[in-house]
This record gives structure tokens, sequence and C-alpha cells, in this order.
């Protein structure tokens, strides 16, 4: 009767144990998560770092200053590729961090593959530059007033009598639909951009890519890991890349985390 008691007992009190150890992991919150990385970070124990940071993505905290961290870890402890990835989810919530931009030059000098960019046009590359200029809710906010004004003046334009007020009206509602549609495309570009990334990160040593969707196709040119790569089609089990010089092939996409 004693050892049934005592068996119990003890199972009693490891289920106690267990529910108390399940209960405090459920109460970890992201931010905690990020302290406890902050911490292991600065004691340099990366790797339990890295696992931190982790939790607190899978706890629902995304920003760039958490990828960022995320980035420094790995970059630590040698993982060249997982750093240049973080990096570059760092950048794309935060482009012109400087801190940000300078980690990921320098780990980009770790890699191989030295790939020179084609240069863009100015006004492409001006455009570009301009559309991640302001937030996405900026450029959406701007975009609602912009059509407010041009349905506004839209009104002043139907009611106007004289010939130069009707002008004045209609070049306003003009340069206020335009204004307001180049809002909406930022708004939309940025959008897009953050839930459809079309950027990619190789994890592989060394991947041969294919000038078709099949492991015999012909080998056109080699990448190595830490090469970041646009995704222009996919294909069953295969990604139509681009890098950075204007080549393109395909590669099998489990050689590669997109960003």
């Amino acid at each position: 009767m004693k050892d049934l008691a005592y068996k119990l007992t003890q199972i009693l009190f490891t289920f106690i144990l267990s529910w108390i150890f399940t209960f405090s992991g459920l109460a970890q919150t992201p931010e905690s998560w990020v302290e406890k990385g902050n911490k292991a970070y600065t004691k340099g124990r990366f790797n339990q770092a890295v696992e931190c940071y982790q939790n607190s993505l899978k706890s629902g905290k995304e920003s760039s200053s958490l990828y960022y961290n995320l980035g420094n870890a790995y970059f630590r402890l040698g993982n060249i590729s997982s750093a240049i990835l973080n990096y570059e989810r760092a950048k794309r919530l935060n482009p012109y961090n400087e801190d940000i931009n300078l980690n990921l030059e320098i780990a980009n000098r770790k890699i191989i593959d030295k790939i020179e960019v084609v240069p863009q046009l100015f006004f492409i590359h001006w455009w570009n530059t301009l559309s991640v200029l302001l937030p996405v809710d900026f450029w959406a906010v701007l975009s609602i007033i912009f059509s407010l004004f041009f349905f506004l003046f839209l009104f002043f334009y139907l009611i106007a009598q004289g010939y130069f007020g009707r002008r004045r009206a209609f070049r306003l509602f003009t340069l206020s639909l335009i204004l307001g549609l180049i809002c909406y495309h930022f708004a939309d570009k940025q959008h897009d951009r953050f839930t459809n990334s079309k950027e990619a990160i190789i994890f592989s040593p060394t991947v041969n890519v294919k000038s078709s969707p099949d492991e015999k196709g012909t080998d056109k040119f080699v990448i190595h890991e830490g090469s970041k790569v646009i995704l222009l089609d996919d294909f069953n089990n295969w990604f139509k890349i681009k890098i950075a010089n204007g080549s393109v092939g395909w590669v099998e996409k489990d050689v590669m985390e997109i960003i």
C-alpha cells in the first residue's frame, strides 16, 4: 500500500512539474525572448542567442532590429549564409539603416562569389529609392489624401464659372490624381515587397545553375552559398533565378532560403 501511495505521489509530482515548466514556457513573451537573447549575446553565448531570437520570431515578433541581432549572432558563429539572410530581412524593413547595410556589406565580403552588379539607369534607381523613402502606411495615407483632393478640385471644376477658374481647378485635380496614383503605386510596391519576397539566399556550398528545370539540363554557371538571387519563375521543385550580373538559370528550391 505504501509503495502504491509512493508511486502515485511521484506521478502527481512529475505532472505538477511538467505543468509548471509548460506554463512558464508559454508565458514567455517575444520581448522576454529578445532580452534573453541580448544577454546571451553579450556573454558570448551565440548559439543560445540565436535560439532566443528565433523563439521571439516564432512568438510573433518581427522587426528590423530583431533580424539584425539574429544576423549578428549567426555572423559570430561563422554562419555567413544565415547572417546575410537575416541582414537582408532587416534591410527590407529598414532599408536605410547604416548599421544593417554596413554589416551586410561586411558579410558579403566573406562569401566566394563576387558578382558585379549591373548598374541601373539613373531614373530607375531614383524611382526605386523614392519608393522606399517612406513607410508603406505613410504612402497609403498620402494616396488617400490626394484622392480626397482630387474629388474636391473636381467638384470646384464642375461648379466653376470662369475660364481661368476652371483651368486652375483642372490643373489641381489632375495633379492630385497623378500624385495619388504615384503614392498608391509606392504603397503597393512596398506591400508586395514585404509580403511576396522575390529574392533568396543560396545555402548550399556549390550550386550548378541549369539551362532548364531538369537535372539533365546544361550547366550554365556556378554560384555558392551566401549569394543573393532574384526569383523569376518556378516550376515543380525548381526556381528560375537571376543574379546581379544579369545571368539567368534554374536551380532546385531546396538549395536556398527565401528572404
